[in-house]
């Protein structure tokens, strides 16, 4: 990859990737573990018990650190979704080098 082409991917990369990059580097770093946690659901501001994507973060940090049985626990939708963000991120990554590249 030449200079010019570096600074064209690194210029335009998709806002989309680098948004979901960002989420999966926080939930990372997060501690699973913990009770107190910022909640961002607003069925459970609204006094709901029951969220269908309620713990769907907190079981990608388990996924994160290891703990594939505790990702289940929690949510067992969670390491799907972490692979279909994955795939996004790639996908989008793909798409934004081809773009460079044939030009």
């Amino acid at each position: 990859m030449h200079i010019e082409q570096y600074r064209q991917f690194v210029a335009k990369f998709p806002l989309e990737a680098i948004i979901w990059m960002s989420g999966l580097a926080a939930l990372a770093c997060m501690d699973p573990g913990s009770t107190a946690h910022v909640s961002l659901c607003p069925i459970g501001y609204f006094g709901y018990e029951f969220c269908p994507g309620c713990g769907l973060g907190r079981s990608i940090a388990w996924v994160f650190h290891g703990s594939l049985e505790n990702s289940l626990r929690v949510h067992p939708l969670g390491i799907i979704t972490l692979a279909v963000l994955a795939h996004r991120i790639v996908q989008l990554t793909h798409n934004h080098l081809n773009s460079i590249w044939q030009k």
